[in-house]
Parts: C-alpha cells; structure tokens; sequence
C-alpha cells in the first residue's frame, strides 16, 4: 500500500480494536467512533499520546466516518449492532469493511461474514480474527473478495501483524 487511506475505526471500547487503531495511526489517517464518550477521548487521548504526529479524529457519527474513510473496521459489538450497519450502509457501498471477530465467537465466523456482507451487499466484507497461537499480533483474514484481501493482509502486515488469508 504505497499511498495512505484513512481508517474508520467504529467501536473502539473493545482491545482489538483499540490496538488495530493504534498501530494504524502510526502511519495512516483514523476516524474514531465509539457510543461511549469516556471510551473514544480515552483512546484518542492513548493513539494522541503514544503517537503525537498521529492523524487521528475523534467522530461524533459514524455514518460521517465512515463516508470519509476508505476502509471501515467494525469491532465485534459494532458489527452486530443492525443499527450502526443501517446507518454506514450507502456511505460503506464499494469499500473495504473489515469485522474484528471476537476470539470467542470463531465457532460461527462463516455465518457471520455472510451475514454482515448481507447487511452491506455492496461492500467488500472482510473478516479479521485472532489465530490459535494466543499472540495479540497474528490474525487471520477471510473474505469473498481476493483484491481486498490482498489489500488488507499488505496493511496488516505493514502495522506488524502476522496475517495469514484462510
């Protein structure tokens, strides 16, 4: 990925989330947006302080985040939240939507990214979760789309993570 994209990162309470926006940060544009005010200023205030050149905003709306970025990432509550999707629906239609499964619910992922790519049928859905080797930076990508995940497995591998498409 030779030039920048900016990142709507859309639930920010959860680890996952917060250290994929962090590492993102360092080198790309972020929109955050979480529900919980305390939640989004505390992780803005962590990306702001670990990385001061970070250009990282907070978002009051996620339909307006998730318009002006060019790859959406859902957390595991976002993701499951059919009104958060209703309102990202048309401003999600043709770009990258990555869902951060919970490590607990990779019992169901298939049924999971089928759902969500329902739910945005013009998106390219991704779905990202932690691997079986218990380490916070390996993950595993899947999805229907092969550029995006292309595009996906270079950015994760780009931030450090160990990325491996399934």
């Amino acid at each position: 990925m030779s030039n920048k994209r900016t990142f709507a990162v859309l639930g920010v309470s959860e680890t996952n989330s917060i250290f994929l926006a962090k590492q993102i940060a360092k080198t790309n544009s972020v929109l955050l947006f979480d529900h919980d005010a305390v939640v989004l200023n505390t992780v803005y205030s962590q990306i702001l302080s670990e990385h001061p050149n970070a250009n990282a905003e907070m978002m009051i709306c996620p339909t307006n985040a998730s318009w002006e970025a060019d790859v959406i990432i859902l957390s595991n509550p976002a993701a499951t939240d059919v009104n958060l999707i209703e309102k990202i629906r048309n401003v999600a239609t043709g770009k990258i939507v990555i869902f951060l499964e919970n490590k607990k619910n990779t019992i169901n992922f298939e049924s999971t990214l089928e759902k969500l790519q329902l739910l945005v049928p013009f998106s390219k859905v991704i779905q990202s979760f932690e691997s079986a080797d218990n380490s916070n930076d390996s993950v595993l990508l899947k999805g229907n789309d092969k550029e995006a995940l292309k595009t996906i497995l270079t950015l994760f591998t780009s931030i450090g993570l160990k990325a491996n498409i399934i």
